[in-house]
């Protein structure tokens, strides 16, 4: 079995050393994972709901355990640590009072049957490969829908977070007994592969890099297994002449360096009209300053990112602010702002994970608009502008993204849906689609009497 080890991205401290699980334990646990779920799709919703109301209370119980936990593994702030746990505690509670409504059957009014409805049934058991930017949240905004629905997960944790992994495996096996609803399997990418393709596993949701997301989805083709992709994200966000520039530097200032830069559907780009390019770096200069960082989750992280920055650099790009890496221990990197006044066309494919923000200055609305869509990227975007009108329809009819927002920035929340376009991904999670994506949507269907 490979081994492998946690460390702290702000001291280096090993925290902990782990080994993948072999395949002849995993096979196990899988079928383990379908006689739970025999018996948990026979559950009723109210049955499902009281269990994601307890598991809701006992996130909330053990709080700073998981925020101390996703800090010492991945360098998260404490308080953003703690908003995670409420996020994921709220989304429990939503799914355990709203799935039953989201699923109700549904009668088909004229068919060439006596009677027709539509049934929502679980899948079985799904597999879940989460990473480690958001580790609960990204764990819990999938398994709580796929529960309600029926279904039983199992969860295969970045190894950056293998200890955030326990502590989840840990605070859902206290939920029921003897049935597991979520199993912790921590392996390697090869065996990752073998579950995927396990007869028993009826569905698959990743959630990583684009990369990634296409050796998985690669895996579940050869083997019909119905997927779920949330990947990579290089969202931009437009600035119009009649934006409020104070207020859309402060947005974007902070939908950049959320959780250290390190999410998918953070701003990336930020593409201003020349009208008001040089107020606009002014007040986003200063709002990035203000911003408490957290480190990089990792030294390689780290790596990456000043390479990045030297990058944007050749392409032409002006750093205004950070740009370089600090001495000593921690993988640290500063907020950073790079202006781009002449486009360059690389830019807009590559995806930053960290706290550096590229500023584009564009010629017209219309250029801005094309500058956005040239990435391969389509998870999230908006636009600031004062033209309420003609700025939702242009984030509705021309902006190619999953997720756009008018004056203000893309916040994942389970009442609505999630989910990109493009490189960034398909399916959708949360809100009644999410819950949606795995289940069975099966035609009952009554004839005359036999």
């Amino acid at each position: 079995m490979n081994s492998f080890s946690t460390v702290n991205p702000a001291t280096a401290e090993v925290l902990k050393t782990y080994h993948h699980l072999s395949w002849e334990l995993v096979s196990g646990k899988v079928e383990e994972a379908h006689h739970d779920f025999e018996f948990w799709r026979r559950q009723t919703y109210n049955e499902r709901s009281q269990i994601l109301l307890r598991l809701a209370e006992d996130l909330r119980l053990h709080k700073n355990e998981l925020a101390q936990m996703m800090n010492q593994e991945m360098g998260k702030l404490l308080s953003e640590g703690r908003q995670e746990v409420e996020k994921s505690a709220m989304t429990c509670e939503f799914y355990a009072n709203e799935a039953a409504k989201m699923l109700q059957n549904q009668k088909v009014p004229e068919s060439p049957y006596q009677q027709a409805e539509v049934s929502f049934q679980p899948l079985g058991v799904v597999f879940s490969i989460m990473p480690w930017n958001f580790p609960l949240w990204q764990t819990i905004r999938f398994a709580a829908p796929a529960l309600m629905a029926g279904n039983i997960v199992l969860l295969k944790h970045a190894d950056l977070t293998a200890g955030t992994a326990e502590l989840i495996s840990k605070i859902f096996d206290n939920l029921t007994t003897p049935h597991k609803l979520l199993r912790n399997i921590q392996v390697d990418h090869e065996t990752a592969e073998k579950v995927i393709a396990h007869p028993l596993v009826r569905g698959v949701t990743f959630t990583g890099s684009s990369r990634g997301g296409r050796e998985v989805a690669t895996a579940a083709a050869k083997n019909l297994k119905k997927i779920v992709l949330e990947l990579g994200g290089s969202d931009a966000y437009l600035i119009f002449p009649d934006a409020d520039l104070e207020k859309a530097a402060q947005t974007c200032a902070q939908v950049r360096l959320v959780n250290c830069g390190q999410s998918c559907v953070a701003g990336k780009r930020f593409i201003v009209h020349e009208k008001v390019a040089k107020d606009f770096v002014r007040y986003f200069v200063e709002e990035m300053k203000k911003i408490e960082l957290a480190p990089l989750a990792s030294a390689k992280f780290q790596k990456q990112i000043i390479q990045q920055v030297e990058m944007l650099k050749q392409w032409g790009g002006k750093v205004l602010l950070g740009g370089s890496a600090p001495q000593g221990v921690g993988a640290y990197y500063p907020a950073t702002v790079v202006l781009f006044e002449e486009n360059h066309p690389e830019l807009h494919k590559e995806e930053i994970f960290g706290p550096v923000a590229s500023v584009i200055v564009a010629k017209s609305e219309q250029a801005a608009i094309s500058l956005a869509n040239s990435s391969p990227y389509g998870l999230g975007g908006g636009i600031f502008t004062s033209d309420i009108t003609q700025g939702k329809q242009l984030l509705e009819k021309e902006l190619d993204a999953g997720f756009v927002v008018l004056n203000d920035h893309v916040k994942s929340d389970p009442r609505i849906p999630f989910g990109g376009v493009k490189d960034s991904g398909y399916g959708r999670e949360l809100s009644h689609f999410g819950i949606m994506e795995f289940v069975n949507v099966k035609t009952v269907a009554v004839g005359g009497p036999g």
